[in-house]
């Protein structure tokens, strides 16, 4: 039997954490895997801590409908010479427009995996194109019969897609010292992907966020650690009276996550991250996901609606005192879940 030729597309950081393990798990089992991306901040950096040499197919498009069209046509057809050259047997990718066009355009199974039928472009281009599906139990088979995929094609995980790169995770204080942090004395931030063609935002989170510090004297002496997205400079602006750390882009965030005195939140998989971790988390999300439902409905994640909810989340966690044994405990529990990367690694090889 010959060698099976899998190419991955990956375009953001999160995708490059989940389809590293899902790539380890395909080699360990005979696949050469190749795995290409795009020109994007957020992911070089991740791209050397996970050891992965992709091939760097086209930009990311930024903020405006034409950019994002340009840059998809433009990424499409350079992938599609790229696909023509290797011939794969399978092309798997995190609902990427131009990799499930070029995969269908040429008659090669493209498989999708999605935790997010709230972005209705991306799945509408990738989902009826795609000959699996796959998303986790809680979000469940419904959600997607709409875009044109049949219930038998989609395929459920009894897990969080983080729940891949955090089993046998083992935090370290290393990057603490890197950033001059101590344990329990920070809180986390990650900004909303205000680009993304799914949320149409008109106040950004930085606002809310910088004038609830700015405020409240009880948080005076509790440092900020931003997780950005864009100019790092943009948050300086917003944070120049308070006491901030701006992460490197594409920083590994996982130890200062586990060590923070807990998480504020305007996106998805960090806040799942911080759940899984045990740490105390607030969504600050401008919108709602199906994930963010369920675990604010299993009360594991606070939902913040303005800055009179985050004022007092954020008094009542530093209020609390850091149990670092609990949070070891938390992720130890992982380890009886469901892997993500071992489910999307069996359905590829079952389809070659």
């Amino acid at each position: 039997m010959s060698e099976k030729k899998i190419m991955i597309d990956v375009l953001t950081p999160k995708q490059a954490l989940l389809f590293g393990k899902v790539k380890e798990k395909l080699e360990e089992k005979g696949c050469e895997v190749l795995i290409t991306s795009r020109k994007y901040v957020e992911l070089a950096n991740i791209f050397k801590l996970s050891r992965i040499k992709p091939v760097i197919v086209g930009r990311h498009g930024g903020g405006s409908l034409y950019g994002k069209l340009a840059s998809s046509l433009d990424r499409m057809t350079r992938l599609l010479k790229l696909v023509r050259k290797i011939s794969p047997d399978l092309v798997l990718s995190f609902s990427s427009p131009e990799a499930a066009r070029v995969a269908f355009g040429l008659g090669i199974p493209h498989v999708s995996v999605n935790d997010s039928p709230h972005s209705t472009h991306v799945a509408r281009l990738t989902v009826p194109l795609s000959r699996k599906l796959l998303t986790p139990r809680v979000v469940g088979k419904k959600a997607w019969l709409k875009y044109g995929i049949s219930g038998k094609d989609i395929v459920t995980y009894g897990s969080l897609d983080p729940v891949a790169w955090l089993k046998g995770f083992n935090p370290s204080k290393r990057i603490l010292r890197k950033y001059g942090l101590i344990e329990g004395e920070y809180v986390v931030y990650r900004p909303e992907e205000y680009r993304a063609s799914y949320l149409n935002v008109r106040r950004l989170t930085l606002e809310t966020v910088s004038k609830v510090f700015l405020k409240d004297k009880h948080l005076a002496g509790l440092r900020i650690v931003i997780v950005p997205r864009y100019e790092i400079e943009t948050y300086r602006r917003f944070f120049k009276k308070h006491d901030i750390v701006v992460l490197k882009h594409g920083e590994d965030t996982r130890s200062i996550l586990f060590y923070s005195k807990g998480f504020i939140g305007a996106g998805g998989t960090m806040s799942v991250e911080a759940v899984l971790m045990g740490v105390p988390a607030v969504s600050i999300y401008p919108s709602s996901t199906i994930v963010e439902e369920y675990l604010v409905k299993k009360g594991l994640l606070v939902k913040s609606t303005g800055e009179k909810d985050l004022r007092s989340w954020l008094r009542k966690t530093v209020s609390q005192e850091f149990r670092e044994h609990e949070r070891l405990l938390s992720l130890k529990s992982l380890g009886k879940m469901e892997d993500p990367a071992e489910k999307i690694s069996e359905t590829c090889l079952s389809l070659i």
